[in-house]
């Protein structure tokens, strides 16, 4: 262990063992094709879905939707049968941002049935992007159409975005005299262009998003599905607990000194050769010339 850096810390994935009360697969069997509940939900081959379902609001977060799209990646978080997790949106939108509707209710006092929580004020988006961040497993949006505002920071916040070319990203707050989109987006873009992209409003599409960084890559609309399933399926492959420790090195180490961030990387490294079983498999498919056959623990 590298000296004076400790292994864990805010955001680890200890802090999922437990943290929800149920299996994905229970959680998927409860809620998905439910009226009531405007989330889809999913788990095949160890690929968790969830897909915001609120199509008529262009899947904007209001309290059913955001609470269970957290419950849900909760439970992906701590269901060791779920490598990988996707977040899409349904009807040609991947996700609005706040409910306005719910926002103007929440203003005029309504604690209880708007997407805010009733003690601290704060938004549940706010928790769905700590729990991506924090999530020890890869996440991927797949957008098929706009992300603004609080669903510009989801997106943000996921480990890769997968994009066909009807989809646009942007902030859209300036417009309705609000402030966001600060922190994630300015990891991808910049602060500069993070800026600009509040000022203006607008929203950005195609190969400017993969160049800004706010899309990793693009697709046809006609290829999307299939490579959305290829690239869940690549990542469901990984060592997803080298994977969860990598994300969690991330968050620690974003924004420290170099020296902390090197020795706390060394940290990790040495926690992975020790706590890692398929880091021993990636090792000795190695030295066999053989392809590793990762496990997820």
């Amino acid at each position: 262990m590298s000296q004076g850096v400790t292994d864990a810390g805010p955001g680890s994935a200890a802090e999922w063992a437990g943290a929800a009360t149920e299996s994905f697969a229970d959680f998927a069997d409860r809620v998905d094709g439910k009226e009531d509940v405007p989330l889809r939900a999913s788990l095949v081959d160890g690929v968790a879905t969830l897909t915001l379902d609120r199509p008529h609001r262009r899947n904007s977060l209001d309290l059913a939707l955001s609470r269970h799209l957290l419950l849900g990646l909760m439970c992906a978080g701590d269901d060791r049968r779920v490598r990988t997790v996707v977040l899409t949106g349904s009807g040609g939108a991947f996700c609005a941002g706040d409910d306005v509707e719910s926002v103007r209710r929440w203003r005029l006092g309504d604690r209880v049935d708007t997407p805010f929580d009733p003690i601290t004020s704060d938004a549940h988006y706010l928790r769905v992007c700590e729990a991506i961040l924090h999530l020890p497993k890869p996440v991927i949006a797949g957008l098929t159409g706009a992300a603004a505002g609080a669903g510009a920071e989801i997106a943000c916040a996921a480990d890769f975005r997968l994009a066909d070319t009807r989809a646009s990203i942007g902030s859209c707050l300036a417009g309705v005299g609000h402030v966001g989109n600060v922190v994630l987006m300015s990891r991808l873009t910049g602060p500069a262009r993070a800026t600009e992209i509040y000022l203006t409003g607008r929203m950005v599409s195609g190969d400017e998003a993969v160049h800004l960084g706010l899309f990793d890559r693009l697709c046809a609309p006609e290829d999307f599905d299939r490579e959305l399933a290829k690239l869940a399926g690549r990542f469901a492959a990984l060592p997803t607990a080298s994977v969860g420790l990598f994300k969690e090195l991330r968050e620690r180490s974003w924004g420290q000194p170099a020296e902390y961030g090197l020795r706390l990387q060394d940290a990790y490294h040495l926690r992975t050769h020790a706590t890692v079983a398929d880091a021993r498999e990636g090792m000795a498919a190695f030295a066999e010339k053989r392809q590793p056959r990762f496990t997820g623990g």
